[in-house]
């Protein structure tokens, strides 16, 4: 059986969670960004 979360720790899960998220949305654009450029340059 799961024990129970503190508040604290289900607070961090969400904030690592959106963390995460926001490192993968960022990276993508980034990446896009990247490739647009190239397109754009050459």
């Amino acid at each position: 059986m799961k024990r129970e979360l503190t508040p604290v720790e289900a607070r961090s899960g969400v904030i690592s969670g959106r963390i995460f998220r926001i490192l993968v949305i960022s990276t993508t654009a980034a990446a896009l960004a990247l490739g647009l450029v190239w397109v754009v340059v050459y």
